[in-house]
């Protein structure tokens, strides 16, 4: 258990950074730095369709492709394009968030595994006002605090 909350706040900072960059031009920044040949990795198809349709009216010949964040090594089954691999904003902010709530998993599962029998192996409830503070999902708001 991260006892401090720095994985929650750190979570929960990087969803406010995620959200206040909405509409800020990164779609349009992306389209003015592609080139043909490049390549481009969504996290979702609806995301990918968009991309695809800008690219087609400023005729740019780049590969659109879904790729879910938490099968990143499957990049490697698509080979080498002729120019850049680029993920796009989304699927950025995707990894970052499933690598953050890894993190969490992790350390949580560290202290459970060398810790003695009694409270380090079951959540606390402050433990549990952490995560909802920062808006994480926790096993405790499941199944209830102890």
């Amino acid at each position: 258990m991260d006892h401090f909350g720095i994985g929650a706040a750190i979570y929960g900072a990087a969803r406010v950074y995620f959200q206040s960059a909405r509409r800020t031009g990164r779609t349009t920044a992306l389209l003015d730095g592609l080139k043909d040949g490049d390549r481009v990795f969504c996290a979702t198809g609806a995301e990918a369709q968009h991309l695809e349709r800008h690219c087609r009216e400023r005729d740019l010949q780049v590969q659109v492709f879904t790729l879910p964040p938490n099968q990143a090594l499957q990049v490697f089954d698509r080979g080498t394009p002729q120019g850049r691999t680029i993920f796009d904003h989304g699927w950025v902010e995707l990894y970052y968030l499933a690598a953050l709530e890894n993190a969490r998993a992790e350390l949580d599962h560290l202290q459970r595994q060398t810790s003695g029998f009694g409270a380090a192996h079951f959540e606390t409830r402050a433990k549990a006002r952490e995560l909802a503070k920062w808006g994480l999902p926790s096993d405790t708001t499941k199944k209830g605090a102890r």
